[in-house]
């Protein structure tokens, strides 16, 4: 059956339904008479209230046989199950005896989730962290970077938790569970717990420009979220459930100033808390955008404020592969892995680099202290027509803010060299310590310029396939996204390879054309 014909017959089933209002002998539900409401219906979902007697719930059956004596449709009992709630053992052993349909216990689910008048338990949010632990153990994440792993947790992992922490305040203990799995996935590779953390999960959190990687904080979203249903509840007054909570619980009072309900259930209690959270904000208004709330601007301003780093420029923007740029930003933090980060966890090595085998390894050593990648770095300066010396690493850092602080063409290719520079050399040096492979200084420096070409090239290409996808919207957005000379670049190639195929087409018609006349004439001689 298509969709639009199953809405049709679903549509009369509602019919049937709401025509119980209009007999005396119904008893509506407790909770569901003021708004006259029957049932619930999402696709093949129904619920259906009424009091619990006899005679009400024949009448809910009785609605339900017209419509599928009508449609053809009938509904699978051994799937369907009753609920009671405030009704004596003897009146349910009666109603399940006379239809013959099993009972359920509450919470059960609905949607995909447990529904639930009190609050959520651990076992109760035990499927979402299954469901998390599944597709970490579904990928090969062995074989992906930082970069790889990084970009997995914030596009499908979070995806799978917003749902229900739009929904739902998740319990503390289930948060952390599922933030440590994210947090073993991207230093590990699997959702074993570990404590093999670079960077504190705080500080991978925290804003780019403030040295993270802009992950969500999981109890803070999941705050931001569920303050929404208090929007909905202050603004969407033509919301079926936000018409219930008025009618039930505020009785047509402002439910800003309005005391909390004694008797509302504790999800209720907990959503109208949030009250003094808007309020601390300033209200809504820093929140609203074209008549919605954004629960990304909700967010921003409940998690923690801290200061920039100063090197935010150097990884922002940054055109790079995204392994390189991840390795650089380890490097910034001071989290590589290195020899004297080992000692301090008293793990027995050798201190001396691998790379010049003097002096003792560390990120500072390591960039550019060593003979090795001095000379690599000198070099791939040298490419760059850029006549400097090469210091330590902060201070090359600190010559690198004032690089970035350009969007120049030639300035962006200096920070590509830079950050791909860096991942070369930790590439190197990884490679001597697990495989023995040794690459000189010109092969490595080879490496280092095609990687950052190959970069500079796919956004020029990235850039050519917005130009010629020829929308508005992809002029604006590439005009957003890349620097101007980039911009000019795209267009001046995209000019060059256009008059470039328009020369070949005409070589080719030239060609064509006197190839066709030649054998014209020499057909015509002939004759």
């Amino acid at each position: 059956m298509s969709p639009f014909l199953f809405a049709i017959g679903m549509e009369y089933l509602s019919r049937c339904l709401d025509e119980l209002r209009l007999s005396p002998d119904f008893n509506f539900h407790p909770r569901c008479e003021k708004l006259n409401l029957t049932h619930m219906m999402f696709a093949d979902d129904l619920l259906m209230f009424s009091r619990a007697d006899s005679v009400s719930v024949k009448l809910l059956f009785q609605a339900f046989s017209k419509f599928s004596g009508a449609s053809g449709l009938s509904a699978n009992l051994d799937k369907s199950e009753v609920y009671f709630g405030g009704v004596s053992i003897d009146v349910q052993k009666e109603l399940r005896e006379l239809f013959g349909v099993s009972q359920g216990t509450i919470p059960f689910r609905y949607l995909g989730v447990p529904l639930s008048s009190k609050k959520l338990t651990n076992a109760q949010c035990r499927p979402l962290v299954e469901r998390v632990t599944a597709r970490i153990q579904g990928w090969m994440a062995k074989h992906l970077s930082y970069a790889g792993r990084l970009q997995l947790v914030k596009s499908v992992l979070f995806g799978i938790q917003t749902y229900w922490a739009q929904i739902f305040i998740l319990p503390k203990k289930i948060l952390k569970e599922i933030e440590a799995r994210f947090r073993c996935f991207l230093w590990t590779g699997s959702s074993a717990p570990a404590k093999k953390s670079l960077v504190a999960w705080n500080n991978v959190c925290l804003p780019k420009v403030c040295g993270g990687w802009n992950l969500l904080s999981l109890p803070k979203w999941n705050k931001a979220a569920v303050t929404k249903l208090l929007w909905d509840i202050a603004h969407k007054a033509d919301n079926l459930w936000v018409k219930w909570v008025h009618i039930y619980y505020f009785k047509h009072k402002d439910c800003w100033t309005t005391p909390t309900p004694a008797r509302c259930s504790w999800f209720l209690k907990k959503i109208l808390s949030y009250r003094d959270v808007v309020n601390d904000q300033g209200g809504w208004d820093g929140f609203i955008q074209g008549n919605k709330l954004k629960i990304k601007k909700l967010y921003a301003d409940i998690r923690p404020q801290v200061p920039k780093v100063p090197w935010k420029r150097v990884t922002c923007h940054n055109l790079a592969t995204p392994k390189s740029i991840f390795i650089l930003w380890l490097a910034l933090w001071n989290r590589l892995v290195t020899k004297d980060r080992l000692l301090q966890w008293h793990i027995s090595c050798d201190p001396r680099c691998f790379l010049c085998l003097n002096g003792n390894e560390s990120v500072q050593h390591l960039f550019f202290d060593c003979e090795f990648s001095r000379k690599v770095w000198s070099k791939v300066l040298g490419i760059l027509h850029v006549s400097k010396h090469v210091q330590q690493f902060s201070d090359e850092v600190n010559w690198m803010k004032k690089i970035c602080k350009s969007s120049r063409l030639k300035n962006k290719v200096i920070q590509v060299a830079f950050t791909e520079t860096v991942y070369g050399i930790w590439i190197q040096r990884n490679a001597v310590l697990f495989t023995g492979c040794w690459k000189s200084v010109d092969a490595l420096v080879r490496d280092i310029v095609f990687h950052s070409i190959i970069c500079l090239v796919l956004v020029a290409r990235l850039a050519l396939f917005f130009l010629v996808l020829g929308s508005d919207g992809a002029f604006i957005y590439l005009k957003l996204r890349f620097p101007l000379h980039l911009y000019c670049i795209a267009v001046l190639f995209l000019l060059t390879v256009s008059l470039c195929f328009l020369l070949v087409a005409a070589v080719f018609f030239v060609v064509s054309a006197l190839l066709v006349l030649c054998s014209t004439g020499c057909a015509a001689v002939h004759c």
